[in-house]
């Protein structure tokens, strides 16, 4: 095995044997791709090792955490860079300054539990939280739940020490522009001199395809990084999903925990009026606004699930609102207003409040049903997530849920349909014969279809999950003259093109369904039953 060359030059392990080709050929996805062997790095020597390495031998360097992304981000034919078993150390925790400084290997949950006892946390909420690493977190610009309050984790990113393809390390802070200008004293410097110089003539052809929505994790974030006064080469990386450089440490901005937390389920009988109700919701400045549409909901009632006793009939949707508070009293004071505002101002039919932790237990439930549901759901189809990360202009949610219902009945799919209402971010999981000979093509075709409606609202491919294999062919579409712009910056970071290649850069050939694999398998990561869909 080529791999065999690295042996002895750095102290991680190397796995080339049949069976960790296997494992690393699976992620939380639909994809299937063998590599050539994983490396573990112990250490940022290590990963300098391996660039030095795969410059020299010409093989594609992918970066992994616990392999719970879903758009198959995190799988190649070269060198998988597993940060999660070595390089997973807290390395710093300043509470008196609000920050944290980790290594990329770091579980959100392990970190979370280190800064509860300073009364902090780092707010991001993916559903894999308990596994997923804060290296994947910033690679994906992930997002949760409770981003509509504290952010999506771009949004917590403060600096990155990142590795660039070269092998040159580089600490990133927001430069000033009167610091871009030549003789630049350092790398960090030049680059983001010369980002500026493609991005600057080219502002307003980036902004007419720039999503106006709330997160958006598709293409480069251009525009974010490279502001008037100043530019962030992290801002870039993050959301960048491995394609630019690979992250060795992070310094976060943490957020203090609530004083009290209280929950409510609200069931409307139109969208339009839960449209109306999200907006209304979001002037009380919720923690979380989820939304459920009736083909959710029919789902958990065909199961026979209790958590649908509580749902009256005739409920074409549900929101499941989160409010944070110093005090008790003051998170139910946010529930009246919000009461107010959404049932006696006539938009709901009701709610429902849970005022402490086993009450709030029981209303989530409702939204964490559907994993175990979808997972058993029979008739030889299953619940294949391809289409399920668009976000879009939140006065446009009722629209694009309608859509969304179109595009299905014309395909004659059923599928369960929610997500983060607040942010405008659907996830649709539609019930595929993975046995159908056309099953690829016919992805494709829907997809493109669904892509397109989602743009014609003003929206984004991807939310917080990222591009991966699942969208990158359809970037090009949605960004038009900006995709060139992104081939320049992956040119600026990666020449050799060796960092996750076809991920966002598309090579013009490659297909979505590429790499299919439909078939059962095992979890790529632990997750505790009844999440993984809370995405």
């Amino acid at each position: 095995m080529i791999l065999e060359g690295l042996k002895g030059r750095i102290r991680g392990e190397i796995l080339v044997d049949s069976d960790s080709r296997e494992r690393y050929s699976l992620a939380e996805c639909i994809y299937r791709i063998p590599p050539l062997g994983a490396v573990l790095p112990a250490c940022r020597e290590d990963v300098l090792e391996v660039l030095a390495f795969a410059r020299r031998e010409g093989i594609p360097v992918t970066a992994r955490g616990a392999g719970s992304a879903v758009a198959g981000q995190t799988l190649g034919s070269g060198i998988i860079l597993d940060f999660s078993r070595s390089m997973n150390r807290v390395l710093e925790v300043r509470p008196e300054e609000g920050w944290a400084r980790v290594e990329p290997g770091v579980v959100l949950a392990e970190l979370n539990r280190t800064l509860s006892a300073h009364g902090l946390r780092f707010a991001p909420d993916p559903a894999s939280g308990d596994a997923c690493t804060l290296g994947g977190m910033i690679a994906n610009n992930s997002g949760g739940p409770h981003s509509i309050r504290h952010g999506a984790t771009r949004d917590r990113v403060v600096s990155l020490t990142v590795a660039l393809s070269d092998g040159e390390v580089i600490e990133t802070r927001p430069l000033p522009r009167s610091e871009l200008n030549p003789p630049a004293r350092d790398r960090q410097a030049r680059m983001a001199r010369r980002l500026a110089e493609i991005v600057d003539p080219r502002r307003e052809t980036i902004a007419a395809v720039t999503p106006r929505v709330n997160r958006s994790s598709s293409g480069y974030d251009l525009l974010g990084s490279v502001g008037k006064e100043s530019v962030d080469l992290a801002r870039l990386v993050a959301g960048s999903e491995g394609t630019l450089a690979l992250i060795l440490e992070a310094r976060l901005a943490l957020a203090p925990l609530p004083g009290a937390v209280a929950t409510a389920l609200v069931p409307f009988a139109d969208l339009e009026a839960m449209g109306e109700g999200v907006l209304a919701a979001l002037r009380h400045a919720p923690s979380a606004v989820e939304a459920l549409d009736r083909s959710f909901l029919d789902l958990i009632r065909e199961a026979g699930r209790e958590e649908a006793r509580s749902l009256p009939t005739g409920t074409e949707a549900i929101l499941i609102l989160e409010v944070e508070g110093e005090t008790p009293s003051a998170a139910a004071a946010v529930l009246d207003r919000l009461e107010r505002d959404l049932v006696k101002g006539g938009l709901a039919e009701g709610m429902i409040r849970g005022m402490d932790e086993a009450s709030r237990r029981r209303l989530w439930e409702i939204r964490k049903a559907a994993s175990p549901i979808l997972a058993a759901r029979g008739a030889g189809r299953r619940s294949t997530r391809f289409i399920e990360d668009a976000c879009v202009p939140t006065e446009r949610l009722p629209r694009f849920l309608r859509e969304i219902r179109r595009i299905l009945a014309e395909h004659r799919l059923d599928a369960a349909i929610f997500g983060h209402a607040g942010d405008a971010i659907l996830h649709v999981n539609p019930f595929l014969d993975p046995g159908d000979p056309e099953v690829g093509p016919r992805m494709e075709q829907i997809a493109a279809e669904y892509g397109e409606r989602v743009l014609s609202l003003g929206g984004s491919l991807s939310g917080e999950h990222g591009d991966g294999r699942l969208r990158t062919p359809f970037l090009s579409r949605a960004f038009g003259e900006a995709a060139g712009i992104f081939r320049e910056v992956k040119e600026l970071f990666d020449p050799g093109g060796i960092l996750n290649p076809g991920i966002k850069i598309h090579d013009g050939r490659s297909r979505m369904w590429d790499h299919l694999d439909l078939g059962p398998r095992r979890s790529a990561f632990a997750v505790p039953v009844g999440t993984e869909e809370m995405t």
